[in-house]
C-alpha cells in the first residue's frame, strides 16, 4: 500500500468515509442500551454503503427476506436489493419485505469479529442459501466489521468454518482498516477472488489495511453486474491499490488436515492466539510444524 504522502484523492475520499466510521462507531459506545448501540452501528454502515453503492443497489435495513414456499430467512441486519426490476413486497415500521429473486446479498454488521460472531455469520448463511430460489443461484452473504482484536486467529476461523460447509460459507467480510475474508481461485502466483462459494475455492486474506472500504465496494458493485467496462476503470482509477494488494492462503493439506481432527485442529489454533502482532506467514509456518506438516 501507499503510504499517506502519496495517497490519491480517491483513497483519501474513502479513508475519509472508513474514518467517520470509526468516529461514529466510538461515540456510539456512550450508548449504554445495547440494542440502541447496535442499530446506530449498523445504520452508519448503511448510510455509507447507500452513499457509494451503484443506485440500482437498494439497501434495505431489517430486511426480511422470503420464498415462493413462504418460508423466511433468519434476521439479517439488512439486505442489498435489486429495485430497479423487482417490486417491493411490503413494508412495515422500515422493516421490508423482500423475494429472495431480488436480493443480491444478504448483510450482517459486527462490531467486533471473532469465532462465535463468525459462526452465527455462517449459520445465518447457511439457512438463507438452503432456501428455495428460482433463480439459478440463491443470494450471497456479506458482512462488516468494525473491529476484529486478531485477524490472523478470525481469518484461521473463517477457513476453517469455510471447509465445513463450503457452499454454505459468506463470500466476503470486510473488516475496517485491516483486510477482506473472500474466496478464490490460485492459478499460479495469481489470486482472483470470486464470489459464489464452491469447494473448489480457497478462503484468501487481503492485506488492504486502510484501502478495505474502497476494496469492499469495488467487489459489492461487481455482485450488482457492474459491466466489466465500468470495472475496469474503476480498477484503473484504483491501480495504486489493487496492483499492491497483499493476499494469503492456508495449503490445502492443511485446511485438510486441521478439518479433518478436532485435536488437530486446536494445536494449529493455538499458533495464531495471542500473537496480535505476527506476520501470518510466520504464525502459519509454525502451524505446519505444530501438526507435522513439512513447511
Amino acid at each position: 500500500m501507499k503510504t499517506t504522502s502519496s495517497l490519491t484523492s480517491i483513497q483519501a475520499w474513502f479513508r475519509d468515509y472508513s474514518n467517520s466510521l470509526k468516529i461514529s462507531f466510538n461515540s456510539s459506545d456512550r450508548i449504554e442500551h445495547n440494542v440502541s448501540k447496535g442499530e446506530s452501528r449498523e445504520y452508519q454502515i448503511f448510510d455509507t454503503l447507500s452513499n457509494l453503492l451503484p443506485v440500482s443497489i437498494s439497501v434495505e435495513p431489517k430486511a426480511v427476506i422470503v420464498n415462493t414456499e413462504d418460508k423466511q430467512s433468519p434476521k439479517f441486519d439488512g439486505a442489498l436489493v435489486d429495485r430497479i426490476l423487482w417490486p417491493r413486497l411490503f413494508t412495515f415500521d422500515k422493516t421490508p419485505i423482500a423475494l429472495i429473486e431480488s436480493v443480491l446479498a444478504a448483510v450482517e454488521i459486527k462490531s467486533y469479529l471473532n469465532k462465535s460472531e463468525l459462526e452465527d455469520i455462517f449459520g445465518k448463511s447457511r439457512a438463507l442459501r438452503s432456501m428455495k430460489c428460482y433463480s439459478s443461484l440463491p443470494p450471497l452473504i456479506t458482512a462488516f466489521a468494525y473491529n476484529c482484536a486478531n485477524l490472523s486467529l478470525s481469518f484461521f476461523d473463517f477457513a476453517i468454518l469455510f471447509k465445513y460447509a463450503s457452499e454454505y460459507s459468506p463470500s466476503l467480510i470486510c473488516i475496517l482498516d485491516k483486510g477482506l475474508f473472500g474466496l478464490g481461485s490460485i492459478t499460479g502466483e495469481k489470486v482472483t477472488l470470486l464470489h459464489e462459494p464452491d469447494p473448489r475455492k480457497l478462503p484468501i486474506l487481503c492485506h488492504t489495511c486502510e484501502d478495505s472500504l474502497l476494496v469492499y465496494i469495488y467487489f459489492l458493485s461487481n455482485w450488482a453486474g457492474m459491466e466489466s467496462t465500468v470495472a475496469e476503470i474503476y480498477r484503473y482509477y484504483n491501480d495504486n491499490v489493487f496492483s499492491s494488494l497483499e493476499c494469503f492462503y492456508f495449503g490445502e493439506d492443511f485446511l485438510n488436515l486441521v478439518a479433518s481432527d478436532e485435536a488437530i485442529k486446536n494445536t494449529a489454533r493455538k499458533c495464531f492466539e495471542r500473537k496480535v502482532s505476527a506476520d501470518i506467514k510466520d504464525l502459519y509456518a509454525e502451524a505446519r510444524k505444530a501438526i507435522d506438516l513439512p513447511i
